[in-house]
């Protein structure tokens, strides 16, 4: 297993080695079909898997599969799995061509993360400040409009001013994305699915952790495992409705960015109940670890 990782606390040996083993037989009648977007895929879970596991050189392995793949049939396998392959491999100066050559396709963010593992923080930090702008303005055109949106979005870009070290105006955004919450909070302005519940409370919870509030952000993570537990357990189909038609999309890029090692912990194939518990999980064995500190 990986080692000093929270992620290696979310899987036991035994299921890594089942996922493994039902990903290899996916593999196999990929390769049959000649399914060059799914080869890419499985192989960069397999990659992830054996990643988690600690084994090297099988981990690089299938990553370096998925860049072959793309470098054999670039017109259907996708530029992003690419991507991925190729900053696992560390290697972000081949990704940097893929992403430039399809700019337009791209969040700058990706661009930012590019140039930091290249050692560019300058142009990194360009982008991040304008990443800030941009979600600074959001909150304030939700402010008047929308409230529910305003704390979610200057925490945003909190977190943005945080990646490009200005960590003055990370914590003044912080506290004020958490009084943005305390002035709201008795008075959300729209009905709440259970699902909708559980990704606000995990959504506020990462708003107290980040101002230092780890008690309150505790009973927030708990509150949100609690809720996801409900939803699954009593609507399921609303659950699934929820996630093509409601805000999962706003609440998917907000938790993407709080949790770097996202790609370890998230799987498609698992589906939404697995890859959300797996998350609270790691968000309250991450806070348990700052508490102990």
């Amino acid at each position: 297993m990986m080692k000093d990782s929270i992620v290696q606390k979310l899987y036991t040996q035994d299921e890594l080695e089942r996922k493994i083993e039902c990903n290899r037989a996916k593999l196999g009648r990929s390769q049959t079909k000649n399914d060059y977007p799914s080869i890419a895929s499985v192989c960069y879970d397999l990659g992830r898997l054996y990643e988690i596991l600690g084994d090297r050189e099988k981990s690089q392995l299938y990553y370096q599969k998925v860049v072959d793949e793309w470098n054999t049939h670039p017109h259907e396998v996708p530029d992003y799995v690419c991507v991925n392959a190729l900053e696992a491999l560390k290697r972000p100066e081949e990704a940097l061509e893929i992403v430039l050559a399809h700019a337009v396709s791209w969040d700058p963010e990706i661009l930012a993360g590019l140039y930091e593992e290249m050692d560019r923080k300058k142009e990194a930090q360009l982008i991040y400040i304008g990443k800030e702008y941009y979600s600074w303005k959001l909150s304030e055109i939700y402010r008047p409009l929308w409230p529910f949106w305003h704390p979610h979005y200057l925490q945003k870009a909190a977190d943005f001013y945080e990646k490009a070290e200005d960590f003055e105006r990370t914590h003044l955004y912080n506290e004020q994305a958490m009084e943005a919450w305390e002035k709201i909070k008795e008075n959300i302005e729209k009905d709440l699915e259970l699902i909708e519940e559980a990704w606000l409370y995990e959504e506020v919870g990462y708003i107290y952790e980040k101002a230092g509030k780890l008690e309150i952000a505790m009973e927030y993570y708990e509150r949100a495992k609690a809720t996801y537990e409900q939803a699954y357990d009593e609507d399921p189909s609303a659950v699934y409705t929820n996630q093509v038609d409601g805000d999962w999309d706003e609440y998917r890029v907000f938790f993407a960015s709080h949790i770097p090692d996202l790609r370890l912990m998230y799987f498609r194939s698992d589906g939404p109940e697995e890859n959300d518990y797996r998350r609270m999980r790691y968000r309250i064995l991450k806070l348990k670890e700052q508490r102990n500190l």
